[in-house]
């Protein structure tokens, strides 16, 4: 048996070093790095915390947390993904804001446009640990909030950023950002063309959870249920997923007051019936909104979309609310 000497030995580490180190760097060429240390985890399950417990009055410190963790870990994209979220939330169930002129209201959405375009960057064309799979949630949440903040500050530029932003969230991740692009335009006039596509992107998400054209006069989903899961993402499209546990019954309350806009009562019966099949719908912390609209008057409804006047017209999903409806677990605090 041959003894190695001790240089030998050297010789043998140094070259195990080197190529571990030429490993570790083609892997980051790749696209693949370490796993970071979870230092920021503390914040990250704050904001869940708060989110999902329905805490309105929680946001500023939720933001606050995440400001400091980001100080610490400026790249990470958890942490700009859920800071814009937490942005996206405050403005957009503004009217739970005990102070209506609280100028962090009006910074809001500029805010949410930076954090998510950050996050979406890092997440896209930054490096990663091995087995990361990317979120393509973002790309919706950063077009919808571009298209909002052109809303509000009246920039067609900005809008049209927001929708080609829109478009590609929805081709790469259609159960879930076909909703963004209609929360994007659900407000416009029923007969325009942005309203038709911000509907059909509705249908066009649930088709594809379906894996098939759903009957868009008579769409029970009944079928479809055996298609259940809480993995991967057809998850996004049912009712046991962690990120959004309602996200089923809110699709359904918005698709059927949607159709109802739309004139077209009879399909909207059905889709509003459809969020009752849902395991959880019972724990729904705002079945009653649904309740309320499915035994309404539909067609007076409907009406009030078809008159001369806007003001009048009635939410599209619960009022005042824009994110807790599908997110949080419990009642509001």
């Amino acid at each position: 048996m041959k003894i190695q000497t001790p240089s030998a030995l050297d010789g043998i580490r140094h070259r195990a070093i080197a190529l571990v180190l030429v490993i570790a760097a083609v892997l980051v060429c790749a696209g693949f790095a370490w796993k970071p240390s979870n230092d920021s985890q503390a914040a990250i399950d704050y904001f869940w915390q708060v989110y999902h417990g329905n805490d309105y009055s929680a946001i500023p410190l939720v933001e606050a947390q995440l400001q400091q963790a980001l100080e610490r870990d400026p790249g990470n994209p958890a942490l700009h993904a859920l800071l814009g979220a937490a942005h996206f939330w405050h403005i957009g169930e503004g009217a739970r804001d005990p102070n209506p002129n609280d100028p962090a209201l009006a910074q809001d959405m500029p805010d949410a446009v930076v954090h998510f375009g950050q996050a979406l960057m890092l997440d896209y064309y930054t490096p990663h640990y091995l087995g990361y799979i990317n979120d393509d949630h973002l790309p919706g949440y950063l077009g919808i909030t571009t298209v909002h903040l052109g809303q509000l500050t009246n920039d067609p530029a900005v809008i049209a950023r927001g929708d080609e932003t829109l478009d590609f969230a929805a081709y790469q991740f259609p159960e879930f950002n076909n909703f963004n692009r209609w929360a994007a335009h659900n407000t416009e006039q029923k007969d325009t063309q942005s309203y038709q596509k911000a509907l059909d992107s509705l249908w066009w998400g649930i088709d594809a959870c379906a894996g098939t054209r759903i009957d868009r006069e008579n769409p029970d989903l009944k079928p479809y249920l055996n298609l259940l899961t809480s993995v991967g993402r057809k998850k996004a499209c049912w009712w046991e997923g962690n990120i959004a546990p309602y996200s089923f019954e809110g699709y359904m309350l918005n698709l059927g007051n949607g159709l109802v806009k739309a004139g077209k009562i009879d399909a909207a019966r059905v889709i509003f019936h459809n969020a009752h099949y849902a395991v959880n719908y019972e724990t729904w912390p705002y079945r009653i909104v649904l309740e309320s609209i499915e035994s309404s008057d539909l067609s007076a409804r409907a009406a009030l979309y078809a008159d001369a006047n806007p003001k009048n017209d009635p939410p599209l999903g619960v009022p005042n609310r824009g994110c807790s409806y599908c997110h949080a677990t419990v009642p509001e605090k």
